[in-house]
């Protein structure tokens, strides 16, 4: 294997104030650690000839995939991240069946078909459309497309109740020794309202006809309804699990906060749910968010594993509902909270961890070490999407920047499809920021500051764009 200096210098490098200097050691250590997690199929077990893992064991894990993608795909072009997913389509059973984990010295499914163990977060289109935002491979989308479905029918066919919710374990909602023990599971059914938004998006930026898109968002819709309807406690402020009966299972985990990225909660539901995370007592503790609540009598202040552990990918989820929502504020002090206390077991122990302790700046009890793993999403991803504030589409060559934090903060050598560019605001002699834009072709820039508002055709080069902050957007180009 090379060593990292190759990768490091192929990697997106953020720029971040002096303040936040850990965060940048924190990155790197995370982008080292996942680049040392590049493995190697075997005839034996069928897997790619190279692919990233989390590298908890020999297997693969669906919904840890998943999540690696989130952060790997800023070094789409570099690291093996889509032969990892596609380990799993390669397993596909042709009525669309894909098992939550395969062994790694035969590649055999560990779980029985049937089984509530056998199915994991159905994350993959999601996975998959978080990838293209950075790639532009429409083809891509095109080749995945048949497993999308397919295995999305299957999960209509044989997880859903006659209502429509759907249902799990604890070992297949992932989260493995969750206090919970119901017939409907809220993530389950919210994921899949959100592999119905993907699907449908997916089926759009691949051309497909409009009734096969309808077909998508009308699922979306119809479960937007069904989680409204049945889940929802408008006393508690809260979507619940349900027993046979469809009456709440009144254990409050992390679980029902997937629907703000599933994107079902109604606008005069949010404020209310968002408290509860907000609520000292319960989520909003010294690391957020654990995944039980804290007054929980099941809490445990040192993890417990998912009694009370705060985890890197149930986090991602949640910060990324909180901005889809319109929490921005949150959203970002969620992440600052996440970062400062990862930076802080990083300095006390030297490495990730797969999750956290909720109270103090301790791994949890118990946690895996040298965690990336899903534990990158963290100090890569978040950083880039929430610290410096980036949202892209490589397909449309367009960059959506909120800058928030103090300059100098940017990154540069980020791949945007084909394109490579550098964005990096500094502080201008008057109030306001210069921004140097590096490009090797033209895309478009959209900045949105506190004072200001930018919209740009990028040629290709170097230029650089001074942002005043006046009663109007000034803007003068060098």
């Amino acid at each position: 294997m090379p060593m990292f200096g190759e990768y490091r210098a192929q990697l997106p490098d953020p720029i971040l104030p002096p303040q936040r200097a850990a965060w940048i050691e924190l990155y790197w250590r995370a982008w080292e650690l996942a680049v040392q997690n590049i493995r190697h199929g075997t005839p034996q077990n069928g897997f790619a000839d190279t692919y990233l893992d989390a590298a908890f064991s020999e297997n693969i894990f669906q919904w840890d995939t998943c999540f690696i993608t989130m952060f790997a795909r800023y070094a789409w072009h570099l690291l093996p991240i889509t032969p990892a997913l596609d380990n799993f389509y390669r397993k596909q059973e042709n009525d669309g069946w894909i098992c939550r984990e395969y062994r790694g010295t035969n590649g055999a499914p560990m779980f029985a078909k049937g089984s509530a163990d056998a199915i994991n977060p159905p994350l993959f289109a999601w996975a998959e459309w978080a990838l293209y935002q950075l790639s532009g491979n429409d083809a891509r989308l095109r080749a995945v497309w048949p497993h999308l479905i397919r295995y999305d029918a299957w999960l209509r066919a044989h997880q859903r109740g006659p209502e429509g919710l759907y249902w799990a374990s604890q070992l297949g909602c992932g989260m493995d020794n969750t206090p919970r023990f119901a017939a409907r599971w809220v993530d389950m059914s919210a994921q899949q309202a959100l592999n119905a938004r993907c699907l449908a998006m997916i089926a759009e930026a691949i051309g497909r006809p409009r009734e096969v898109i309808a077909t998508y968002q009308e699922e979306h819709a119809f479960l937007t309804r069904q989680i409204n309807r049945y889940m929802w406690d408008e006393r508690a402020g809260v979507y619940w699990d349900l027993d046979g009966k469809l009456e709440p299972w009144p254990v409050l985990t992390i679980a029902p906060f997937w629907t703000l990225v599933a994107d079902v909660v109604p606008p005069d539901r949010a404020e209310q749910l968002v408290s509860i995370l907000h609520d000292p007592a319960r989520f909003w503790r010294t690391h957020p968010f654990p995944t039980l609540s804290a007054d929980h009598p099941g809490f445990r202040p040192d993890g417990g594993y998912w009694r009370g552990a705060v985890w890197p990918p149930t986090n991602y989820a949640v910060i990324k509902g909180l901005r889809q929502a319109g929490f921005d504020d949150m959203a970002r002090e969620a992440t600052e909270r996440h970062l400062e206390q990862m930076t802080a077991v990083f300095h006390a122990t030297g490495t990730l961890w797969e999750n956290y302790a909720p109270d103090a700046a301790e791994p949890g009890t118990p946690a895996a070490r040298d965690f990336v793993g899903w534990s990158g999403v963290g100090p890569i991803a978040l950083l880039i999407e929430e610290i410096v504030g980036l949202d892209v589409d490589a397909a449309h060559q367009l960059v959506r920047w909120r800058l928030e934090e103090e300059p100098p903060v940017g990154v540069r050598n980020l791949h945007l499809g084909d394109n490579i560019i550098s964005l990096v605001a500094e502080e201008a002699a008057g109030p306001g920021v210069i921004v140097t834009v590096e490009a090797e072709k033209p895309f478009h820039l959209e900045i949105s500051t506190p004072f200001a508002e930018f919209s740009e055709a990028v040629p290709a080069g170097m230029h650089r764009y001074t942002l005043t902050y006046l009663d109007r957007t000034d803007i003068r180009r060098a």
